[in-house]
C-alpha cells in the first residue's frame, strides 16, 4: 500500500508512548507528526487521563514539539460526558468526583451538575484527580447505592508518573465497586466508545489508530473495527506483540513513528514462510526462523513477517502460544539503514 496518510482520512493518536515519553518527544515522533500533518493528515489525541483539560494537553504536546490544539484532544471526561449523554436525560442530575477536566466539560452539557448524594443524582462521573479522597469514594457510593448510574472515566489501575506506576482511576473505582456491588459503565480505552467519539470529532470516514499498548490502544481499536498501527516507543516491546491474543493484534507494525510517513510494504505467505520486501520468516516444531537477526538484534522487515509466522503458528495449532514463549527472544528492532 501507499502511506498512511495517502490511504486513510483520520488519525486517532495514543500520548504516552507515543507522542511523548515521561514529558520527552518520543523518538522521532515531533519531526514525522509535523510532516504527516504538512502532507494532510487529521489527527485526533486520545487519551485516558481524565484530570487534564484539552488545552492543557495541547501545550503538553506544544512543549515536546508535536503542534495541534485542544480541538484535537479527546479526553476520558468528555468521553463519559458523551456517554452520559446516551443515556440521560437533558437536565439529568450528574455528581462528578473529578478535576476541572471533569467539570469542565460536564458544564458544558445539558446536565447538572450536582456535588452531593443527598443531590439525588441520575449518575455518578468518577475520574481520577490526584485530591480524591475517603470523602468523595464514599459520596459516590452512598449516590450509587441510591440508584445513580456509574460511569467510570476509565478503568485504568494504574497511572505512570516519573517514579513509577502510581494508583490510577481504575484502583479507585474498584474500592467503589467493593462498596456497592454495581460494576461501571467505562468511557475509555480499550472500550470502543471514545474512538467512536474521536472518529466522528474528526469527521473521518477511513480513519487509523496508532499506539504502544495492546491492552488499551490496540484493543481499543480492534473493538472499534479501526486499523491499527502499533510502535515500539512504548509498553509493548517486538515478542510481546508475536504473543499478542487476537483481540490484541494490530493491523501494521513500526518501529516507530517515521513509519507515518512512509510506504508500508506488502506481507505475502510464500509455501511455509510470510514474506516482506524480501525479508523472511516461518515457524516450524523448533520454533521461529527468520532472516535479518543478528544476536537479538531483528531487522525490521524480518520482524513484520516473523509476527505473521507466529500469529499463524498460534492460529492453526502448530504451537501453543506458551511453547512459543519459551523459544522467543527479547528482540530489539533494526533498520537496514541504520
Amino acid at each position: 500500500m501507499g502511506t498512511f496518510i495517502s490511504n486513510y482520512d483520520g488519525a486517532i493518536f495514543d500520548l504516552d508512548g507515543v507522542a511523548w515519553l515521561g514529558g520527552k518527544p518520543a523518538p522521532y515522533a515531533p519531526e514525522n507528526f509535523a510532516i504527516a500533518v504538512e502532507n494532510g493528515m487529521q489527527p485526533m489525541f486520545l487519551t485516558n487521563n481524565a484530570s487534564r483539560t484539552p488545552e492543557q494537553v495541547a501545550d503538553a504536546l506544544e512543549k515536546v514539539g508535536l503542534h495541534t490544539t485542544a480541538n484535537n484532544i479527546l479526553t476520558s471526561s468528555m468521553a463519559a460526558v458523551s456517554l452520559a449523554e446516551q443515556h440521560l436525560e437533558p437536565g439529568a442530575k450528574v455528581l462528578a468526583i473529578g478535576s476541572e477536566g471533569l467539570i469542565g466539560p460536564l458544564e458544558k452539557s445539558s446536565f447538572v451538575r450536582v456535588t452531593s448524594a443527598d443531590d439525588n443524582p441520575d449518575a455518578v462521573i468518577m475520574g481520577f484527580f490526584p485530591e480524591v479522597g475517603w470523602k468523595d469514594l464514599s459520596e459516590a457510593a452512598l449516590a450509587i447505592r441510591k440508584g445513580a448510574l456509574f460511569i467510570a472515566t476509565n478503568l485504568d489501575a494504574t497511572l505512570p508518573q516519573e517514579r513509577g506506576f502510581m494508583i490510577g482511576n481504575g484502583s479507585l473505582v474498584a474500592a467503589v465497586v467493593n462498596a456497592t456491588g454495581v460494576k461501571p459503565l467505562s468511557a475509555g480505552k480499550p472500550e470502543p466508545a471514545i474512538y467512536d467519539t474521536g472518529v466522528a470529532m474528526l469527521g473521518a470516514h477511513k480513519p487509523f489508530s496508532i499506539g504502544d499498548r495492546l491492552d488499551t490502544d490496540i484493543r481499543g481499536a480492534v473493538a472499534a473495527k479501526i486499523p491499527s498501527l502499533h510502535v515500539l516507543t512504548g509498553v509493548n516491546s517486538a515478542r510481546d506483540i508475536m504473543l499478542a491474543v487476537n483481540e490484541e493484534r494490530p493491523t501494521f507494525l513500526a518501529d516507530d513513528m517515521r513509519a507515518l510517513n512512509e510506504p508500508y510494504p506488502d506481507i505475502t505467505k510464500n509455501g511455509e514462510r510470510w514474506e516482506v520486501e524480501g525479508s523472511w520468516a516461518y515457524v516450524d516444531a523448533d520454533g521461529l526462523h527468520t532472516d535479518g537477526l543478528n544476536g537479538t538484534e531483528l531487522e525490521l522487515n524480518s520482524y513484520r513477517a516473523a509476527v505473521h509466522a507466529v500469529w499463524e503458528a498460534i492460529d492453526s495449532g502448530k504451537l501453543t502460544r506458551e511453547q512459543l514463549a519459551d523459544k522467543l527472544l527479547n528482540y530489539t528492532i533494526v533498520r537496514k539503514d541504520s
